[in-house]
């Protein structure tokens, strides 16, 4: 209780600050949709506004500040420091109705130490474009259309949480860590065996044939095409939907695992295609019977961090301000705040 307090005296704190800006400059501020404002430590530094008001907040932030994005769309910029960047949800909220942050078009992280938490990428993040960048970042409920890298050295312990990840080019992301995420790998090349790719409870689909090498996984559902290299990897309480022949599972270390044939055979829906409005759910069978090590189920709603797609922090949804103060020269002020799911 005492931390979500702390947490509703913060967001409301910025929200109050971003409307001292906006009665302000009333005209100029209340004719833009996205809202974007810089946090150093525990103190709001600025609010902007428009579709570049990500990017003029990047320019004003320095390394370990947190910008905060509204609902909308807000242009693509080259990320060069250590910050973190929150929106509004990676998908619409259908409960709440908050609509998404999203961030179209391609651009790149050339920065270690980078957060993200729910924003919709509509483009290519490019995870991994200059030496030694891209390091121990953390992506926690967001929506990629596309990862990949062009050039560079190893990437080092990235960490998707809660995420929705429709093109996945991993090359050379050492020790990366897939937690309670839906990812499709479109290329896969990774032959650190001492720090391996670790996959825990989620759904992994690898396209055609590639090599599947150097990963644990735990409680997760893997789909396989035939044909696939298959080298030192650890399997443990894993369903594999497997096409022909070919297993996952033969030859590697692993305990508990399951192969079927088809995606009907585990899921109510999927079938192999990844969008964010999928809502992943398992067979009642499966769900029940075939359990993951901790004794939750396997997939993304198992383990100690089920998926869900609201953000772990709190959301000013709506905001109206008086057009003018009232006989008592007070101005008329309503908030909607909208908290993260239990």
């Amino acid at each position: 209780m005492k931390s979500n307090t702390l947490q509703f005296g913060k967001a409301l704190s910025a929200a109050l600050f971003v409307l001292l800006l906006s009665v302000a400059g009333m005209k100029n501020a209340l004719a833009q949709n996205q809202v974007a404002t810089l946090q150093h430590n525990d103190t709001i530094t600025g609010v902007f506004y428009g579709q570049n008001a990500f990017s003029s907040a990047y320019n004003a932030a320095a390394n370990g500040d947190v910008i905060t994005l509204s609902s909308g769309t807000f242009n693509a910029i080259t990320i060069q420091k250590s910050i973190t960047i929150r929106g509004a949800g990676c998908v619409l909220d259908t409960v709440t109705n908050v609509l998404p942050t999203i961030i179209p078009g391609d651009f790149s992280l050339r920065a270690n130490n980078i957060t993200f938490e729910g924003i919709w990428f509509t483009g290519r993040v490019n995870i991994s474009s200059y030496w030694d960048c891209g390091n121990y970042s953390n992506f926690v409920k967001c929506n990629f259309n596309r990862i990949s890298n062009t050039y560079g050295d190893n990437k080092l312990f990235c960490q998707f949480n809660n995420c929705i990840i429709n093109n996945y080019e991993l090359h050379r992301h050492h020790g990366t860590s897939i937690v309670n995420s839906v990812v499709r790998f479109t290329s896969y090349n990774h032959n650190d065996i001492y720090n391996p790719t670790n996959i825990y409870n989620s759904v992994i689909v690898f396209d055609s044939i590639l090599p599947i090498n150097n990963i644990v996984a735990y409680n997760s559902i893997i789909a396989t095409a035939s044909g696939h290299n298959v080298s030192n990897n650890t399997f443990f309480n894993c369903i594999n939907i497997k096409t022909g022949e070919t297993s996952l599972f033969e030859g590697q270390l692993n305990t508990s695992n399951m192969e079927v044939n088809s995606y009907s055979e585990v899921f109510e829906t999927f079938d192999g295609t990844i969008s964010y409005d999928n809502i992943y759910q398992l067979k009642n069978n499966i769900a029940t019977s075939f359990l993951g090590h901790d004794g939750t189920e396997v997939g993304i709603y198992g383990g100690i961090m089920p998926y869900k797609t609201r953000p772990s922090y709190m959301i000013l949804k709506n905001c109206n301000v008086a057009g003018q103060t009232d006989e008592n020269k007070k101005l008329n002020v309503e908030m909607e705040l909208i908290g993260p799911e239990d």
